[in-house]
């Protein structure tokens, strides 16, 4: 659909909740995504658009670092998720933790995804942007399970 079509589609949202893909895919700049990805973080970075993550977010972003030993990657991404504008990350309090129950409860998602999903009830974002396929086929009624923008249905390749 590409950048336009990406773009039309977050246009109406306020808020956004990044999953982990997403912010892997920018910071590392991989193509195709970083051609919907600029465009979205520069919004974040001019505040015209609030983004997001769970603190779990966090946790899966360091831990490949750490794996590795790369306190140089350690750094970076702590440095981007303390500093870019825009930006929030959420804990995980005990109301997210219930929602992430229920939602557990009613789709069998893993716990992780389930507590993400909650992190963006509980914060009023409008859409979940990421790629997890799995999440945007939940047919299970989950009350007011905010929308899932899949970013490969905008990029080639």
């Amino acid at each position: 659909m590409g950048k336009d079509a990406f773009l039309n589609k977050i246009a109406g949202f306020q808020r956004l909740l990044l999953d982990t893909n997403t912010i892997i895919y920018f910071l590392q700049g991989i193509s195709p995504f970083n051609t919907i990805l600029n465009p979205l973080f520069g919004l974040f970075e001019q505040k015209n658009l609030e983004a997001v993550i769970s603190v779990i977010t966090e946790t899966e972003l360091l831990v490949g670092p750490l794996k590795a030993g790369n306190q140089e990657a350690v750094t970076m991404v702590k440095l981007f998720l303390h500093e870019f504008p825009g930006l929030k990350v959420i804990p995980v309090s005990r109301q997210v933790g219930q929602m992430a129950a229920a939602i557990r409860a009613k789709t069998n998602l893993r716990l992780p995804d389930a507590l993400i999903i909650a992190t963006a009830k509980a914060s009023g974002c409008g859409a979940i942007i990421g790629n997890d396929h799995t999440w945007s086929k939940i047919n299970t009624p989950v009350a007011a399970m905010p929308e899932v923008i899949l970013l490969d249905l905008y990029v080639d390749g």
